[in-house]
């Protein structure tokens, strides 16, 4: 019976920054071959039962025969190289001959001391405005190096550099790097042993880092980087968490994504992959599984149900889940969801996903529902395309359910959708009472939808006839918290960005709340009256009594209240509020939204 060959990367040196999976391996070994004083011996306490042979000395043909020869024993042979073996491991020729031989090996990576000297010098190789790209290289010493791949060639592009293996000679290399054109200001930091105990870092420019490190006797085993990136204080901002950036995790600012918690179905091996990458870029999802994959999916999102029960288990989660993607075929979905199915307003959003993701199929509750934008998110998430057959959506018009699932609108007469949107969808006009802002917004430029009239409610007549869809406005209560001596601005902002992510209506805010602790704020008192809300305060006792979704640990240690924010607005909503946003921090306010369930006096 013949063993196995793993080459494992050992990392930077700190014992414990080894990948789980290389410690495992080292874990089951018969024997390790290391690459002597490069690799920290500390990680040799993993591999208990194996024989430890350090090559330090050994040629490659004596290399060779120990992991062939424990291969061919039935032994679990490891392979430990310092850092990542694709990083100047001299892994390649080991690969050739096995390959030749016919020997199978796996590779696990290991953490490069290019990454580990970039977390001791707590900077990001690349930043907007300064640096976009890396080179990782070395200079020429008794290893030549391609002349086209000379370090003045490459220092010529002005981005960040990590030099391997070329500490001994620092003056040399810093000529090469002027001769480049690198300015003498040029930021440079030489870190010895990254991540080890005796671990040092030089910093200083091109004009003085030789002597520096001259100074501090580092000769080896050094990563030298080199570039503007160093300085991080003048980097820009990245888009990747740009509110107006959208990506496969988040959507555009201005763009509604799917509110609710989501069921993600799949029922192959390849469609719970989709599925978990699917409910990872989604708010608030689990993913569903059958048995016989449930180690695909981590504990925290799983949800396991017996092989073959996928339609009980679809049944069971139903009433519990806003929101279903499912990565299966269609016909499955429609003949295990038709029996649960009851009407436009209560039904949850259903989409539909291939294995592959290139469609998300808005299948059932398309609007109030909101399906559609459900699956644009998964869309988003997966780089496919979202599939919407919703004749208003098709046309490029807001219909009035969508509107009303994007708002918090009630619909009170859920039959008079039907015969709105026919006659829309056939020319028709029709005569509708609403906040102006929402008409501005979403109908203003349709000859067909005729303003009335401002209403906080929304009401949709066809003229002649005695259809009118009503739809009644919701009611807001916002906790805020702010920080002591907070002025009105601050609150005018906060508010407004939170009001603007939540999709809530200024008008269909009914009042605001806070703590006892903020009665003599200023700011906050001249906010309510500028925006004509109610102001209660409630008291310490009463604020820690209300159960939250995000207690916070500071405004207990400082003020001795559990939440502010949360807790208010869902004090000030009533009984049976719902949090529509929880806590959200504007730098020195935090605003959190609650719904009223029923009418309340505030």
């Amino acid at each position: 019976m013949n063993g196995k060959i793993t080459f494992v990367g050992a990392g930077p040196g700190a014992p414990d920054l080894i990948t789980v999976r290389g410690a495992e391996a080292l874990k089951r070994a018969d024997l390790v071959v290391y690459a002597g004083s490069l690799v920290n011996e500390k990680l040799l306490d993993y591999a208990r039962n194996a024989e430890l042979v350090n090559s330090a000395k050994l040629s490659l043909d004596e290399v060779l025969a120990l992991l062939c020869n424990g291969y061919h024993a039935g032994k679990s042979v490891v392979r430990l190289h310092t850092g990542d073996p694709a990083m100047y491991g001299a892994v390649s020729e080991q690969y050739r001959e096995l390959d030749k031989q016919d020997i199978p090996y796996e590779v696990v990576p290991g953490v490069s001391s290019a990454f580990a000297a970039a977390a001791a010098l707590k900077t990001e190789y690349t930043m907007p405005g300064l640096s976009m790209s890396v080179i990782m290289t070395r200079d020429a010493g008794r290893t030549p190096v391609p002349e086209k791949e000379a370090l003045p060639s490459l220092a010529a592009h002005d981005c960040t550099m990590c030099i391997f293996l070329s500490a001994g000679n620092m003056r040399a290399l810093i000529g090469k790097l002027r001769a480049a054109g690198r300015p003498e200001d040029t930021p440079v930091a030489v870190v010895y042993r990254a991540s080890w105990e005796n671990e040092k870092i030089v910093r200083g420019t091109l004009a003085d880092i030789a002597e520096r490190v001259e100074e501090a006797g580092i000769k080896r085993q050094a990563m030298i980087v080199v570039g503007k990136a160093l300085n991080r204080e003048q980097g820009g901002l990245s888009s990747l968490y740009d509110r107006n950036f959208a990506h496969g995790y988040r959507a555009a600012a201005g763009t509604e994504p799917f509110r609710g918690k989501c069921a993600v179905f799949g029922m192959t091996r390849e469609g719970i992959a989709k599925a978990l990458e699917i409910a990872s870029g989604l708010t608030e999802a689990d993913v569903f599984v059958p048995e016989k994959y449930a180690s695909l999916v981590p504990e925290h999102r799983r949800v396991i149900y017996p092989d073959g029960r996928s339609k009980q288990a679809i049944a069971r989660a139903w009433g519990i889940y806003r929101g279903f993607v499912m990565v299966m075929a269609a016909g499955i979905v429609v003949r295990h969801i038709a029996p649960l199915c009851g009407s436009k307003t209560s039904d949850p959003a259903v989409v539909v996903c291939d294995e592959r993701g290139d469609y998300a199929v808005s299948l059932l509750s398309g609007h109030i529902g909101g399906a559609n934008r459900l699956a644009s998110d998964v869309a988003r998430i997966t780089g496919g395309k979202a599939v919407v057959t919703t004749a208003s959506d098709v046309r490029g018009m807001t219909a009035f359910d969508e509107l009303a699932s994007r708002f918090h609108y009630r619909v009170n007469n859920p039959g008079a959708i039907l015969k709105v949107s026919s006659h829309l969808l056939e020319n028709g006009r029709v005569e509708v009472r609403m906040p102006r802002v929402l008409y501005d917004r979403f109908y203003a430029d349709d000859a067909r939808v005729v303003f009335c009239g401002e209403s906080r409610d929304i009401s949709v007549s066809v003229p002649g006839t005695e259809t009118v869809l009503r739809m009644e406005a919701p009611r807001f209560f916002l906790g805020i918290g702010c920080r002591k001596g907070t002025g009105i601005a601050a609150l005018r902002a906060a508010v407004a960005e939170v009001l603007k992510r939540s999709w809530v209506l200024m008008d269909c805010v009914e009042g605001f709340a806070s703590a006892d602790l903020k009665r003599e704020e200023k700011g906050l008192l001249e906010f309510a009256r500028e925006t004509g809300k109610k102001l209660r305060f409630f008291s310490k006792k009463k604020l820690n009594a209300q159960k939250v979704e995000h207690p916070s640990e500071y405004a207990m240690k400082h003020l001795g209240i559990h939440s502010v924010s949360e807790a208010a607005s869902l004090l000030a909503a009533g009984k049976g509020a719902a949090l529509v946003t929880g806590k959200t921090v504007c730098g020195s306010v935090t605003v959190a939204v609650a719904r009223q369930m029923k009418k309340t006096a505030l």
